[in-house]
């Protein structure tokens, strides 16, 4: 499906059911592709599924400028209002997830749920000097510089101010669960201290032989082994 935000083409994948669970609105990483995540339409159980390319991503269009927080998080908003969905569980991952927990914020009447993928609950100030590590950088041996095109990069890293988000996920009315990497540095134990101190509806678990990348395309079963509950639990809650 096609969106346009503010005269941005946006591009997302929708399963279009209409099933009996919480719907699941998806953002992927830096410089991953809806497509990648097409698995999860059929996946996440009886439930509609809808996954974003924002901005400079997967089919979507690439503007010369235009890529803050609050224009990411917007293309993921745009997308939920033209699909109609209301109170999904908002799943980011890695880089996606600070633009998920935008969504999450600023959704006109929240979310029923947030799950966070190896990531800190804040959007990493990078500085136009990460754009060339950026762009070498490979995701299932594919470089961002394969993936994204290169002013996207590097408008990305240049709006990438640094804003924390912790204190924020208090403000969500909704169960967090934020999935570590066993193998990853990213969710370090201090930031798993922060996470738990920011709100009392925030769990963490870890999946102990992953990296950063928890799940595989060849081996996703004990990553959905510890989503899966967290939607039940979600679909289950009044």
């Amino acid at each position: 499906m096609w969106v346009d935000n503010g005269g941005v083409r946006l591009h997302a994948i929708d399963n279009e059911r209409d099933g009996s669970g919480v719907p699941v609105v998806t953002v992927p990483g830096m410089g991953e592709e809806a497509d990648e995540y097409a698995w999860q339409l059929d996946e996440l159980g009886d439930r509609r599924v809808v996954v974003v390319d924002v901005r400079g991503r997967g089919r979507s269009h690439a503007p010369d400028e235009g890529y803050t927080w609050q224009d990411h998080f917007g293309d993921v908003l745009a997308v939920m209002a033209a699909t109609g969905i209301d109170r999904p569980v908002m799943i980011g991952y890695s880089r996606g997830s600070p633009y998920a927990i935008g969504a999450a914020l600023h959704s006109p009447r929240g979310v029923r749920g947030l799950v966070v993928n190896d990531y800190q609950a804040r959007q990493v100030g990078l500085g136009e000097g990460m754009a060339d590590t950026l762009l070498q950088m490979t995701i299932r041996g594919r470089t961002t510089a394969e993936r994204m095109s290169e002013h996207a990069v590097r408008g990305v890293a240049i709006a990438s101010i640094e804003i924390p988000l912790w204190d924020r996920l208090a403000e969500l009315d909704a169960p967090v669960l934020v999935l570590r990497g066993g193998k990853s540095w990213i969710v370090d134990d201090e930031a798993q201290a922060q996470y738990l101190a920011a709100s009392p509806r925030v769990r963490i678990d870890t999946l102990p032989d992953r990296g950063h990348g928890l799940w595989s395309a060849t081996d996703r079963t004990p990553y959905l082994a510890k989503l899966l509950p967290f939607l039940d639990e979600v679909d289950a809650a009044p």
